[in-house]
């Protein structure tokens, strides 16, 4: 009994202590949302949803635009707006009015919207970033909900995700 507590103790502590992923290792690629990133070191990844040991989320949503309404897509990333603030409305307590300024992914123009939230009425303030960009017929999306006690930690770290963010070549339907 003693021995099997600790193999398991051995096995662990050995867990614990795996060497780093070299970026090779850590970076996705995703061919079905045409696009490619590097996780950072100890952060988790699932599906299109990167997560810091913090709780920062940081998730993309790839829509195709093909069938879209001409002048809806003519008018992003402004058309994107009500939908936008309802999903931050959905999940946070809008704490004041959104920010935009110009920014860019992957080379390609871009828009990121800042969102002043709170998780609680009374709790610490944070807020909820991001970025749109058109890429051919697909709409990204991505989003990073940070908790209050993460905010400063992970967005130069998120930050630096989306700085060096990629498209793939080819992807599903341009």
């Amino acid at each position: 009994m003693r021995g099997r507590v600790a193999s398991a103790i051995v096995l662990v502590v050995t867990a614990g202590c795996a060497a780093p992923k070299s970026e090779a290792q850590r970076t996705v690629t995703d061919p079905d949302r045409g696009i490619r990133y590097v996780v950072p070191q100890g952060w988790k990844n699932l599906d299109a949803e990167i997560r810091s040991p913090e709780g920062t989320l940081l998730t993309v949503r790839v829509y195709d635009l093909v069938e879209a309404k001409k002048d809806w897509v003519a008018s992003l990333p402004d058309s994107l707006i009500p939908q936008l603030t309802g999903w931050t409305t959905y999940y946070y307590i809008l704490n004041g009015d959104y920010t935009r300024q110009p920014s860019t992914i992957a080379g390609l123009p871009a828009t990121e919207f800042n969102y002043p939230i709170r998780v609680r009425a009374q709790g610490p303030p944070s807020k909820v970033t991001y970025w749109v960009v058109q890429r051919k017929q697909r709409l990204f999306v991505l989003r990073a909900a940070y908790p209050a006690e993460g905010l400063a930690k992970d967005e130069p770290v998120v930050r630096d995700i989306v700085e060096h963010w990629s498209f793939l070549d080819s992807p599903p339907n341009g």
